[in-house]
């Protein structure tokens, strides 16, 4: 089986170090894929990319001729978050998600009916949870006043709570539509060390979270074939 994936940051693996440097390991971890299940995998994933970056990539891709049998569509991170240092400025306005809820699921919606159209199996994934506590300390991290954004929160569990939205939004709609659903949150809110499975950022993940991903991949995507 050939699977492309598009998504984000997630599915390109990246790992944040003691000093908030980045690095992939996605390669790695799909090629031992390959090499357990014959799954061979294109990831055009990237980091930063919201559903309507994605849909555009995933567009010039069906334009050219998708050579594949599944597609993964894995979004929602950067989608559900917003634009923290203008909520700072005006705590007290209101303010957007980058991608509005509705939007984020027409678009998704779109993408998979595309992918169908073009004879390939579209497939979703819930979101891996964040840290709240640690996503708002490394936006201080950032420059912005974290005082300021938790007062237009309400309470830092905010930022939780409209992640878990948009995963939820995610798993609706793949049994809306009848797909296949990768669902690796529930993985992670099982563990008793879901803690030591997010990153210092608190949006990415670990390596021993990204393993608990792939784990969850070898286990799901060979039904697919």
């Amino acid at each position: 089986m050939k699977l492309h994936i598009y998504g984000d940051s997630i599915m390109k693996g990246v790992l944040v170090d003691e000093n908030f440097k980045y690095k992939a390991i996605a390669r790695q971890l799909l090629e031992r894929l390959r090499l357990e299940t014959g799954v061979e995998t294109v990831n055009r994933a990237h980091f930063g990319y919201t559903v309507e970056k994605g849909q555009t990539v995933l567009q010039r891709d069906l334009d050219k001729g998708l050579d594949c049998q599944v597609a993964l569509l894995e979004f929602g991170g950067n989608d559900c978050d917003f634009q923290w240092a203008q909520v700072a400025a005006q705590p007290e306005g209101e303010h957007q998600p980058n991608t509005p809820l509705q939007q984020f699921l027409e678009t998704m919606k779109s993408m998979a009916q595309a992918l169908k159209q073009a004879g390939v199996q579209p497939v979703l994934m819930s979101l891996p949870p964040l840290d709240a506590q640690r996503y708002l300390d490394f936006i201080g991290r950032l420059g912005s006043d974290t005082g300021r954004i938790l007062r237009w929160l309400g309470d830092v569990q905010m930022i939780y709570r409209y992640q878990e939205m948009y995963s939820t939004a995610v798993t609706q709609l793949a049994a809306r539509l009848d797909l296949p659903l990768i669902d690796v949150r529930t993985r992670f809110l099982a563990r008793r060390d879901y803690a030591d499975l997010i990153a210092r950022d608190g949006i990415h993940l670990t390596q021993t979270g990204y393993e608990l991903i792939f784990q969850t991949f070898r286990e799901q995507l060979p039904a697919l074939a």
